[in-house]
């Protein structure tokens, strides 16, 4: 995995830690390029909610296969659940108590996915709401916003915590390239993709509290 990220700082959207989370999750992969990434990329988020075991917020990049690029959102979410929900618990005694200290302080609340897609004013455009609607729904392809009058290039970032938490924030891209500010979209998203990312964000927290005794 990358390295740990503060979150705090950034802005919130709203959504307290989880949107400070998510901002920085989909402004990472701008820090060093001004190109979008080529692939989907998964946040971890940590102390999100509240009472957190250090009072932290922050985030790691999940190193994912590049073959997942291959795949649509959906399967991919689909494919690392069951990735988790299979991977064998370490024996007692594998990791010592500093390395257990550690992971106790780092309480996986959130997760947060990036990847490239559209940006658009769903309340002003029925065309655009439909294209909202398939984009959380895991059904959107490259070209499809093509019919919708007045969509621009973008990163979007999918957020969820472990309380049912969700937002949803993009970055329109410029025609210079350079990408604005993240912005919230919506107050209370719904799809395919939220349920698909929450039940991965389940899977991963019981296994690091059966794999630390966290």
């Amino acid at each position: 995995m990358s390295m740990f990220r503060s979150a705090e700082g950034l802005p919130d959207h709203g959504c307290g830690a989880l949107g400070r989370v998510a901002h920085g999750a989909l402004t990472a992969p701008l820090d060093s390029s001004r190109e979008e990434p080529g692939r989907p990329r998964l946040f971890l988020g940590y102390n999100t909610l509240p009472d957190p075991p250090f009072p932290l917020a922050g985030f790691i990049e999940y190193e994912m296969d590049p073959r997942m690029a291959e795949r649509d959102l959906a399967s991919v979410l689909r494919f690392l659940a069951e990735s988790f929900r299979a991977e064998p618990v370490p024996p007692e005694g594998t990791y010592d108590d500093a390395y257990r200290r550690s992971a106790a302080a780092m309480r996986v609340d959130a997760m947060v996915m990036v990847f490239s897609g559209r940006a658009f004013s769903p309340d002003q455009s029925p065309p655009a709401r439909a294209l909202l609607e398939n984009l959380v729904e895991g059904y959107y392809r490259e070209g499809d916003a093509e019919a919708c009058a007045g969509a621009r290039r973008a990163l979007v970032g999918l957020g969820v915590d472990r309380r049912n938490g969700r937002v949803i924030l993009m970055a329109e891209r410029g025609s210079e390239g350079e990408h604005a500010l993240p912005r919230r979209v919506g107050e209370s998203p719904e799809g395919t993709l939220y349920d698909l990312l929450g039940e991965l964000l389940d899977a991963q927290y019981r296994w690091t509290r059966a794999a630390f005794g966290v």
